[in-house]
């Protein structure tokens, strides 16, 4: 087994872990990296084409029944065939546990490729919960919620356009459907991904069908309670993209120094300390005390005659959804611009540090500093993370807002300094 890039030879005959065979050739998982990068592109279905919603949505909700019923059955079977600690000062390796064989008998409308993708999942999120469930007894055993995402392998679907609308050809129980996807402005980059699996340019993997909550109007407009929830059927494209040729930086270029500051989210230094990019972001401070209000005054209105079940519920479940995704598409957006200012001032990449969270203790920091990875991963630019998040208000240091960048080891001298520590 010889890469077909770097002719580095495996160690074994069968293709060794990370290693990739596209058509003819084989890639190890460096060359591979280089030439091509994992993305998802999820696209809301429209319609089922020749056929009604209701025959599409009883074939869903049966499938995802089965595959939450499979996927909690796992669980539980994992951790009863698991060991039990008896003294022991030092946990033990997870014994290989194969559960293909009882799913197909116990599920059997699941498609096998279904089951295999549900497994994998399965343990994965077992292995990671597993010393805190099993070992030190601190966590529950992870359970799974209806609906779960239905797996479609890469071989049961595939892309199709028909009248330059995004169309999926898709296999579901024991027929094929054709679903129309959503497209236009809005969806220009979706659209273009699509494209690109259409032409075998991007090399599909795996799909999946899920629900989220979806509404019509205004929160404030909505009932008290008595309102029909509705649900979008989103449809999830796994594939892998070609990378973009990386533009010649010229050597006088460094990374740019990317830091979180006091007085707003993000600031952007070259290596004098001069200050070439501003992302203030006050909007997102606002929506965060807004929620937070909000949050605060149904936990008040929910008094002894309101439970379990409180008549305001539903909206309480909106107003969060609603959050999440202004609060999930605010993050796309400030990670975006970010890695397009960088890729057009031609910089090595971004030197990313935010350990200062005194601007909004409650904003997703870590979910802001993965998107930025994956863009500049997208665009092929390099990352590097220096900063060890501090969420004690003391952390916001008393100097001027931007300048030099600072290491977590100067911030934690000057709070040493002022007697913060």
């Amino acid at each position: 087994m010889t890469c077909c890039g770097c002719q580095r030879s495996g160690k074994t005959d069968r293709l060794p872990h990370g290693w990739k065979r596209h058509q003819e050739s084989v890639y190890c998982d460096h060359c591979w990296q280089e030439r091509y990068i994992l993305r998802s592109v999820v696209l809301p279905v429209v319609e089922p084409v020749g056929e009604v919603w209701q025959a599409l949505r009883d074939v869903l909700r049966q499938s995802w029944a089965q595959a939450t019923a499979a996927a909690n059955w796992m669980m539980t079977k994992l951790y009863a065939r698991d060991v039990r600690r008896n003294g022991e000062g030092k946990m033990p390796r997870m014994a290989r546990v194969y559960l293909y064989p009882e799913v197909r008998r116990r599920f059997p409308d699941l498609a096998s490729q279904t089951v295999v993708s549900l497994e994998n999942s399965v343990q994965a999120a077992y292995r990671a919960a597993r010393y805190e469930v099993v070992w030190v007894a601190s966590a529950s055993l992870p359970s799974y919620r209806y609906p779960v995402p239905l797996p479609v392998h890469n071989q049961s679907w595939e892309p199709m356009l028909t009248q330059e609308r995004p169309v999926v050809r898709v296999r579901l129980g024991q027929r094929w459907w054709v679903l129309r996807l959503k497209g236009g402005p809005r969806f220009r980059r979706q659209t273009e991904a699509h494209r690109q699996m259409v032409s075998g340019r991007a090399i599909r993997g795996e799909l999946a069908l899920y629900r989220v909550r979806a509404h019509e109007g205004k929160l404030a407009d909505r009932p008290n309670g008595d309102q029909t929830v509705k649900y979008a059927i989103m449809c999830k494209m796994v594939a892998w993209f070609p990378r973009e040729h990386r533009l010649e930086i010229p050597q006088e270029k460094s990374a740019l120094q990317v830091r979180t500051a006091k007085d707003m989210l993000l600031v952007a230094l070259n290596p004098k300390g001069e200050v070439l990019w501003r992302y203030h972001g006050d909007h997102l401070r606002r929506r965060v005390a807004e929620h937070r209000k909000r949050l605060q005054s149904f936990a008040d209105d929910q008094k002894a005659e309101q439970r379990p079940h409180p008549s305001f519920a539903d909206r309480r479940t909106a107003a969060v959804v609603k959050y999440r995704n202004r609060m999930r598409s605010g993050i796309q957006e400030i990670a975006a611009q970010l890695a397009g200012y960088a890729q057009r001032g031609r910089f090595m990449g971004i030197e990313y540090d935010d350990s200062i969270t005194h601007f909004c203790p409650e904003f997703q920091f870590l979910a802001l500093r993965e998107q930025i990875r994956a863009k500049c991963e997208a665009l092929g630019l390099e990352f590097r993370h220096s900063g060890q998040m501090i969420s004690h208000p003391g952390n916001a240091y008393s100097g001027p807002p931007v300048g030099p960048a600072r290491t977590t080891a100067d911030t934690l001298a000057d709070l040493a300094t002022r007697g913060r520590l």
